[in-house]
């Protein structure tokens, strides 16, 4: 199966998923799920345009930035959805009483979601080698399970360093991507 019809299907199994958790209940769950099912909409709509390894050299740069926001919103977006399967909310004043007297595992998720959001994008548009390997199906697996594994490590042993860990991973992946080049120029 090609990258087009495994996105394609991918973002088709959100709009269930997204309609199971708006029918699940009330609360974090039920407010995920327009977004999650939307978010799967609009990637079985432009799957073609996303998951394409072809059409990647003759994008313009508005289109590659925007393929790459959308990857971050993906990536918020399963951030948000393994909160609410595994339950680890906690108040926003917990959230910043947590973060006046840090931990280490603190110090862990700022330098983690640094390194894992624009760290390695670029790390990976500094170096063709990387750059080439990065290209494949199993760096992207890797990555993928280093970025979602930290955050749900993080998670299971402090929700407040796992909120952290997804806003510096965001912070820092935007910062990556407005300073260089759109990824589909590497």
């Amino acid at each position: 199966m090609d990258r087009v019809a495994v996105g394609r299907w991918l973002s088709l199994a959100l709009v269930p998923l997204g309609v199971w958790l708006s029918v699940g209940g009330p609360g974090a769950s039920g407010a995920l799920g327009a977004p999650v099912a939307l978010f799967g909409l609009v990637g079985f709509g432009l799957s073609g345009w996303l998951f394409d390894p072809d059409a990647a050299p003759s994008r313009s740069a508005i289109d590659g930035r925007a393929a790459d926001l959308f990857q971050v919103g993906a990536a918020l977006l399963a951030f948000a959805f393994l909160t609410v399967v595994l339950g680890r909310f906690e108040s926003p004043s917990a959230v910043i009483a947590s973060l006046r007297s840090p931990g280490p595992l603190a110090l862990v998720a700022i330098v983690a979601g640094t390194f894992l959001g624009g760290g390695l994008a670029a790390l990976t548009h500094r170096w063709g080698r990387l750059r080439a390997v990065s290209q494949t199906g199993r760096f992207r697996a890797i990555g993928g399970a280093a970025t979602f594994g930290t955050y749900l490590a993080l998670l299971v042993a402090a929700p407040s360093a796992a909120f952290l860990y997804a806003a510096v991973y965001a912070l820092s992946r935007l910062i990556a991507l407005f300073r260089l080049p759109p990824s589909s120029q590497w």
